[in-house]
């Protein structure tokens, strides 16, 4: 019932962005003097099936979270110009219209105010050096998309989201990484020679701190026969400061995050100390195999039917005691994800199962990171209890989230309509609204903490 009035509550400003997007769509969806106009609105709906996360949220009880949905809509508009045959140029607005929870069950029944943004959805250009059967060179610059992976549908990519120190991975329903929409700012230097692909990636990073820092990367993939394809990739995460003493670890208080080794204190000496940054070096190997061309493929199964393809990374090549002790080992850095996509029968475009490993200690939580720039988990997880409060809880929470798993399908009507939904325990933060103050933002701790935990979203869109 909470959940009704609630959706009712903002149902005008959903109803009218949508309204919106149908008239744009519909009156836009055309080409005029090689300009091409197109449109897309959504509307989509998530809710808390079962959260074990009751510490790191103030305001909730163990269970609080259960039941609780999110609500949010958008629509954009879009423009594709070509002035000439190898130069394309794209444009697009959009605005969007969503809620955060309540960090107390008090407020509004635990909802925060629902707000609308508006947003720039890509700007960009591609020049095409060379474009034939068997070669390709162009260059891409501006607020664009990329995603190396496509076969991933929710876990995985490592290589391009998320932070290297505190090794956090992101994941979530539809999230801009796994759409056709922009999530890079920089330049894609794309050369492609017959079934083998590379590109040269230099990113401004908009979403993690130190903000617009630059990182190359390298990307690569090669398609060994029909049924195989293999890439590999390598991430130098901020390597390029725009404030060096912001990225090599300085704190508020004008010094660096270091970490001392307690061990070093024994016999009344001085520990030593290793300073901490935000920079490092991620590496990522990922493979896909389709079995269908072995068999002739098969009129019932669908193109991606029968699939299975997977991702395993390194989040920082750093090794020295400090880091293995606050991050882990090799081992305990390296996410690996498997999946699989189960045959419909063509009644979906997909429905892709995938499960995840990732045995880092560090608690899923990305709070001190946005808000004051902490490379270190805000809870040393890692040890047996936490120092500051003797919560056993907060110190093995860490260990019962190391695997995910994720249940995504889709379905396309009529070309112009996509209905998608999801069922998963991943690193979902929905985001817990605590007052407005730029010291408040919303949370980002993710609220699935044991194998238990589980939420479900579906989305309707439409595009022209």
């Amino acid at each position: 019932m909470k959940s009704f009035i609630f959706l009712s509550r903002h149902a005008l400003v959903h109803a009218g962005i949508c309204v919106i997007a149908g008239m744009l769509a519909c009156s836009n969806a055309q080409e005029s003097d090689g300009i091409t106009f197109g449109a897309a609105g959504w509307m989509q709906y998530s809710v808390i099936g079962k959260s074990s996360d009751s510490v790191a949220i103030p305001g909730f009880y163990k269970g609080g979270l259960d039941g609780k949905s999110v609500f949010s809509s958008g629509a954009q508009i879009s423009m594709v110009a070509q002035p000439s045959e190898k130069l394309h140029v794209s444009a697009g607005v959009g605005m969007a219209a969503g809620n955060t929870l309540s960090g107390g069950l008090h407020v509004s029944s635990g909802y925060a105010p629902s707000g609308v943004d508006a947003y720039v959805a890509n700007a960009n250009f591609t020049y095409l050096f060379q474009n034939t059967a068997n070669s390709k060179v162009s260059v891409t610059g501006g607020l664009f998309n990329y995603d190396y992976n496509p076969d991933a549908k929710n876990l995985g990519l490592y290589l391009l989201r998320g932070p290297v120190y505190p090794g956090i991975l992101i994941s979530g329903f539809e999230t801009k990484h796994v759409m056709p929409v922009a999530n890079m700012l920089g330049l894609q230097l794309h050369h492609q020679m017959g079934a083998f692909r590379q590109d040269l990636l230099l990113s401004s990073d908009m979403e993690y701190y130190p903000f617009f820092d630059l990182s190359p990367a390298y990307v690569a993939g090669y398609q060994v026969h029909r049924t195989l394809h293999i890439g590999a990739g390598v991430n130098f995460y901020h390597l390029l400061p725009v404030d060096s003493k912001l990225t090599s670890g300085q704190n508020p208080d004008g010094g660096r995050w270091t970490y001392a080794d307690p061990l070093d204190t024994v016999g009344g000496k001085k520990p030593d100390t290793t300073n901490l940054s935000f920079n490092g070096t991620k590496v990522m190997a990922n493979a896909s195999f389709d079995p269908k061309p072995l068999f002739g493929g098969a009129e019932w199964l669908g193109p991606e039917d029968l699939k299975l393809y997977g991702e395993v990374a390194l989040l920082g090549l750093d090794n020295d005691k400090a880091h293995k002790k606050i991050y882990g080992d090799y081992l305990h850095r390296m996410p690996v994800m498997v999946g699989f996509n189960l045959p419909t029968r063509k009644t979906l475009d997909h429905l892709s199962l995938e499960v995840e490993w990732y045995a880092s200690a560090n608690a899923d939580n990305l709070d001190k990171y946005n808000v004051i720039g902490h490379p270190i988990s805000p809870y040393p997880t890692n040890w047996d209890l936490d120092p500051n409060t003797g919560n056993r809880y907060l110190a093995r929470r860490a260990i019962r989230d190391n695997w995910k798993w994720s249940l995504h399908g889709a379905r396309t009507i009529q070309k112009h309509v996509l209905l998608s939904f999801q069922v998963a325990n991943d690193h979902y933060r929905p985001g817990i609204f605590d007052g407005y103050a730029d010291s408040n933002p919303p949370h980002r701790d993710a609220v699935l903490v044991t194998p238990k935990d589980w939420y479900f979203t579906t989305k309707l869109a439409y595009f022209f």
